[in-house]
């Protein structure tokens, strides 16, 4: 039996592990150079609510041991804590250990895909990559690398959305211009044109009031827009006479309303005199509408007739067979006299004056219209104040308060107020599109969507509040379409700007009122394009114009690269 050397063992242990350990240690001093890591934009960027944190790593080429494991953890740090993100295990090709195999023969390449949530303590974080290698079966013994960032903080310019959502006003439905008509008929006899109130039809009740309302009408002082005389006869006579007929009893019509109006010493408008031959149609709509038993045969013969010649010829034979045709007939024999006139209404410096100190003389249309009568928005809120008084049953008074009250920032009072509104009209339209604006400024997102969804099924607008929330959710392109037709507006050149197109949304920026919002974008544009003239010259203007920016400003990573420059120092203390 051959004696084991045990020393021999012992030596070439130890010269394995040896070995073993120097292949590691050597990963260790090559580790800057060994592999790379490029973040997929630094700093990181939060678009609708999320933060990737995606990195692509390359492992050179001779730099990972066939037997060695690594360990790689992205790690967000903040300054309340940090995160870990999922660990990416990469082995050599000697190991089983489960991960990704690196070649030690060429160059590797390794991705690192992580989405988190955004928090407000990411804003200032940092990302970094925590590594440890080890030999396969040796974890115990793992070497911790150094630590590497490779990313500055989140940029949130996404987010920075305008809270300028439009709040629906309801619609007053008032009519500045409301023309009133009048009608009575003159009837004629049979084959006659002469004006004989004896005649049955001209002598019933009906009749006769119909006369005296125009006349009443006339005397009433309006303002009269001018008078229709429209003369028909019967369609069981000869085309050509019938037009006749009708030409002279429409000059039989013109002639009473002339008189009629000497008689009451008002001064005669435009007069529109018109013949129109046979009313067939009316005879049509007066047989179906009668107790005949055969009407539906007789509507059947008639209609068959194609000649109009022949198709009189059957209404006449119609008259001999049925007594009640000739009842039909009679009063198609006619001459229809229609006085129109302007229904008399407030100036709209009356309605003005009224609305606001006599209120009472004016009904919801008017009172509702008043307001859209000046630009004031505390006017236009007493306004619809004294409508919720007035009216206390219409949701319209409540709502359009709400949507001066978000106009003026007062979220409180206009959510109480819609939801007064919301009980009086339950899902209107306009009530809704308002909820949404609220939930919207409360960034409870998914509610705010539903209700201006719930308006634009009831025909509102809200294209550009939808516009606003695809911004929030990171649907840029969506937003552009939304934006379709607005222009010069914060909001869509912030889409713009997301969705990549920066030339737009410098000429967007270029035309919107000037505010804040504008000028602080202008400045982010300028820091993307290394343009420091621009970033602190519109910096400057922004915090000129709402200084609550500062702020933002100091932490903002769109200009980390400014942030030990001593004019950005001196803008944002």
């Amino acid at each position: 039996m051959k004696k084991i050397n045990f020393k021999l063992i012992a030596v070439l242990l130890v010269t394995a592990g040896i070995f073993a350990s120097c292949g590691v240690n050597r990963m260790v001093r090559n580790y800057d150079e060994g592999i790379r890591y490029t973040p997929e934009t630094n700093p990181l960027e939060n678009h609708g609510g999320q933060v990737a944190a995606n990195v692509d790593g390359r492992v050179e080429e001779g730099f990972f041991l066939r037997n060695a494991v690594m360990e790689i953890t992205p790690v967000l740090k903040h300054a309340t804590g940090e995160i870990e993100l999922e660990t990416v295990t990469l082995r050599g090709s000697r190991t089983t250990t489960a991960g990704t195999m690196i070649s030690r023969d060429q160059a590797s390449n390794v991705s690192f895909q992580n989405v988190l949530d955004y928090e407000p303590d990411m804003l200032a974080s940092e990302l970094y990559m925590r590594a440890i290698v080890y030999r396969e079966g040796r974890a115990d013994r793992a070497t911790e690398l150094p630590e590497r960032k490779v990313a500055d903080g989140v940029i949130i310019t996404s987010q920075r959305v305008k809270k300028d959502h439009q709040p629906a006003i309801a619609p007053h439905e008032y009519e500045e211009e409301v023309i009133i008509s009048k009608t009575a008929n003159i009837y004629f006899a049979y084959m006659r044109t002469n004006l004989n109130w004896r005649l049955d039809l001209n002598r019933r009740d009906e009749a006769r009031e119909a006369i005296a309302a125009i006349e009443e009408f006339i005397q009433r002082g309006w303002e009269l827009k001018g008078v229709d005389v429209n003369a028909w006869a019967s369609p069981e006579g000869e085309i050509a006479f019938n037009m006749e007929l009708s030409e002279d009893r429409a000059a039989t019509g013109e002639r009473y309303v002339k008189n009629l109006f000497d008689d009451k010493d008002v001064e005669l408008p435009e007069l529109n005199v018109a013949a129109k031959g046979e009313d067939f149609d009316g005879f049509m709509t007066k047989l179906e509408a009668s107790d005949l038993p055969d009407k539906q045969a007789i509507a059947n013969v008639v209609n068959s007739q194609l000649a109009p010649a022949e198709r009189e010829r059957r209404i006449k034979d119609m008259t001999l067979i049925y007594e009640e045709i000739e009842k039909i007939l009679e009063p198609l024999r006619r001459a229809e006299i229609t006085v129109h006139a302007y229904e008399p209404k407030f100036t709209h410096e009356e309605l003005s004056e009224l609305a606001l100190e006599d209120p009472a003389q004016l009904d919801e249309k008017e009172l509702l219209f008043a307001a859209t009568l000046t630009d004031e928005a505390d006017t236009k809120l007493t306004i619809y104040r004294t409508a919720m008084q007035q009216f206390p049953n219409s949701y319209k008074g409540f709502n359009n308060a709400a949507a001066i009250l978000l106009e003026m920032g007062d979220v409180d009072e206009a959510a109480n107020l819609l939801e007064q509104a919301n009980q009086l009209a339950p899902g209107n339209g306009y009530v809704q599109n308002n909820l949404g604006v609220v939930a919207a400024w409360e960034y409870d997102d998914e509610n705010a969507v539903s209700m201006f969804e719930a308006a634009r099924a009831q025909g509102v607008n809200v294209d550009y509040n939808m516009g606003v929330m695809h911004i929030r959710a990171g649907n840029y392109d969506t937003a552009i379409s939304n934006f379709a037709n607005y222009s010069c507006k914060y909001n869509v050149a912030l889409a713009q700007l997301m969705a990549g197109n920066e030339s737009a949304a410098v000429n967007t920026l270029n035309c919107a009122p000037e505010c804040g919002h504008v000028a602080y974008l202008k400045a982010v544009i300028g820091a993307r394009n290394n343009d420091a003239t621009a970033l602190y010259t519109n910096l400057r203007r922004a915090l000129e114009l709402n200084p609550a920016m500062v702020e933002i400003a100091r932490e903002d990573r769109e200009f980390i690269e400014y942030f030990g420059e001593s004019e950005f120092q001196e803008i944002v203390l």
